[in-house]
């Protein structure tokens, strides 16, 4: 998707730099049409400038056999020291238990409510009927095989942001094409996994 959107100059003039701050305020505005972020930033979208109530989000528009997906993933986790003195736990405690029944903090920085069966705000109303995908935990033993995968392969993903930059530029420059760009990755990929023992 993002080297058709840039070959076929639907993206800014130009792509390879950024302007974060400055951002905020045109997708406000309506400079920018849309931007592929999460929800994390939809109050900074709606506080950049005038038009807030003109600042929405929504799913990604892809489905699987009719049935539309998101990724959901955890923001900050808290926890409370077993090994604190229990008035130490009581006020964490407490302090934890006031953080979702009556903060509202989720709401004002864009996250689903932690609460079971907790209704999603507004902002959110475009996810009811979204399935939510969410990371399985590791296998035992296998902890840092994605890591070691990625490292291996030399391709960063997900780490150094080498990949989008690649798509961009060859985007702009007409070759080398998005499938090549891909067969070049899996032939990587395929390699890191064998060496790293993956044979499924």
């Amino acid at each position: 998707m993002l080297y058709e959107a840039v070959s076929r100059g639907l993206t800014e003039e130009d792509p390879t730099t950024t302007d974060w701050e400055g951002s905020k305020a045109r997708l406000n505005r309506g400079e920018i049409a849309c931007m592929a972020l999460g929800s994390w930033s939809i109050a900074q979208m709606k506080s950049a400038a005038e038009h807030g109530d003109d600042v929405a989000y929504m799913p990604f528009p892809i489905s699987v056999n009719g049935k539309q997906y998101t990724s959901v993933s955890p923001d900050y986790n808290y926890g409370i020291n077993c090994n604190s003195s229990a008035d130490n736990q009581l006020a964490a405690m407490l302090y934890v238990k006031w953080l979702i029944d009556k903060s509202g903090f989720e709401v004002s920085q864009g996250g689903i409510p932690i609460k079971v069966n907790a209704q999603l705000p507004d902002f959110l109303k475009t996810f009811e009927g979204v399935g939510l995908l969410y990371d399985l935990p590791t296998p035992a033993g296998e902890e840092t095989l994605g890591n070691d995968v990625n490292n291996e392969s030399e391709l960063g993903v997900n780490v150094s942001g080498g990949l989008a930059k690649a798509v961009v530029e060859a985007a702009i420059n007409g070759q080398p094409g998005m499938k090549e760009l891909a067969a070049e990755w899996d032939e990587k990929w395929t390699a890191a996994q064998e060496k790293c023992g993956i044979t499924h």
